[in-house]
């Protein structure tokens, strides 16, 4: 059963969150959000099922909107009411993320990162994410104010231009298709008719892209597409493997464990939380309502780092993801935590984990192995575990996750 309204009521709520909620708008949010609710609740009673047993994207929508902590709003001035309620949508860029995609495939599948082909690729990654903030600024916006696709697509772009990041995305395309490549070859002629008359990869798309779903398969008589969530491009090979059997052959509890509990990772996680910090609207400021981040730095600078470490820039983040608690930028060396955490009953030792772990990523980098980057190496978590209270604060993150 499907309820009618409730994925876009979802999106809506989300997508508020993220630019915050003017101060005069803030009864309004607040009904429309219990309204959500309590006709989701009535439908399914009258219906005689629970919202537990909402198809997947449903449950997932009415699990969000209960997740919502209605006292606790990222509430913006009447003065930035205007620029905060301005959506832009860019024309024409979907065509234009397609056309991206394809240069990848080519540049993967070729000549490299390295050749002609390669850094016209860059050139028009470039191109693209300058124009879409070139309008940003004549409408007089930011990229925050973008739509839906529009902004998951600038989000993409922009993440494949910072550091590193588009060569660990060519090597999971290419790998990607040299997978999918070995398993069609492995397959009988009368155990897929359509996957058969796909047996040259050049007829099926394969695209890594910054989607809701883990992965889409869409596959014709003679075309195909799969497009593969951004968060797997730094998994290894076996979780790749698994991702293609199960397109290939269908969804086994063994293969989709595999991709699954890799999906639910601290790696998959902190790869999504640096696309949206493209565009997030963050509190550039240390100081919440609970708890100040400098003072949080100051004191796990002083207990675990004698001091030595430097500062980076500190602030909050709106972030509505109930698995990430906080991220470090090289690039900009900045640590952000989320909001989530700034309340009373949180206590201060898990905020200072958080910051501790963020800064732990400062210290060591990231290490490069058979081309894929490594964050949690094995000396990062020997390290982790150094806090005093490790395992106090980690059950009680796990809580929150579960809560969620």
């Amino acid at each position: 059963m499907r309820i009618k309204g409730l994925l876009k009521a979802s999106h809506q709520v989300r997508d508020q969150l993220k630019i915050g909620i003017p101060i005069n708008e803030v009864p309004q949010f607040k009904q429309y959000v219990k309204d959500s609710i309590k006709v989701t609740e009535q439908i399914c009673a009258k219906a005689k099922t629970s919202p537990n047993q909402l198809p997947l994207p449903s449950r997932k929508a009415y699990k969000f909107l209960k997740s919502v902590d209605l006292k606790n709003l990222p509430i913006i001035q009447q003065c930035s009411t205007l620029q905060s309620q301005k959506r832009i949508s860019i024309r024409q860029i979907r065509p234009q993320h397609q056309r991206l995609q394809r240069q990848i495939a080519e540049v993967a599948n070729g000549s490299g990162l390295n050749s002609k082909q390669g850094q016209d690729l860059v050139q028009q990654l470039q191109h693209s994410a300058q124009d879409i903030e070139v309008l940003c600024n004549r409408q007089v916006a930011t990229p925050a104010n973008l739509t839906g696709q529009s902004r998951q697509i600038y989000c993409w772009i922009k993440f494949l231009l910072s550091d590193d990041n588009l060569q660990s995305h060519l090597n999971a395309v290419q790998t990607f298709y040299q997978l999918l490549q070995l398993g069609l070859e492995q397959k009988k002629p009368s155990e897929n008719t359509n996957w058969q008359q796909l047996k040259d990869p050049k007829n099926l798309s394969i695209e890594f892209a910054h989607i809701s779903a883990l992965y889409r398969c869409k596959l014709g008589t003679e075309r195909g597409s799969i497009k593969v969530n951004e968060g797997f491009i730094l998994a290894d090979e076996l979780i790749l493997e698994a991702l293609v059997n199960s397109i290939l052959n269908g969804k086994t509890p063994k293969t989709t464990s595999v991709f699954y509990e890799y999906s639910l990772s601290e790696e998959f996680a902190e790869l999504l939380m640096e696309m949206e910090l493209s565009v997030e609207d963050l509190n550039e400021t240390a100081q919440g309502s609970t708890y100040n981040l400098d003072e949080v730095f100051e004191r796990v600078n002083q207990a675990y780092f004698n001091g030595t470490l430097d500062k980076p820039k500190l602030c909050w983040i709106r972030s509505y993801s109930k698995r990430k608690f906080g991220h470090y930028e090289p690039s900009r060396d900045r640590v952000v935590i989320s909001l989530n955490l700034d309340t009373k009953k949180v206590p201060r030792y898990v905020v200072e984990f958080v910051m501790y772990h963020e800064l732990l990523h400062k210290v060591h980098g990231h290490r490069i192995q058979n081309g894929r980057h490594r964050v949690h190496t094995p000396e990062f978590r020997k390290d982790e575990r150094l806090f005093q209270k490790y395992l106090q604060a980690e059950e009680h993150l796990q809580r929150l996750v579960r809560a969620s």
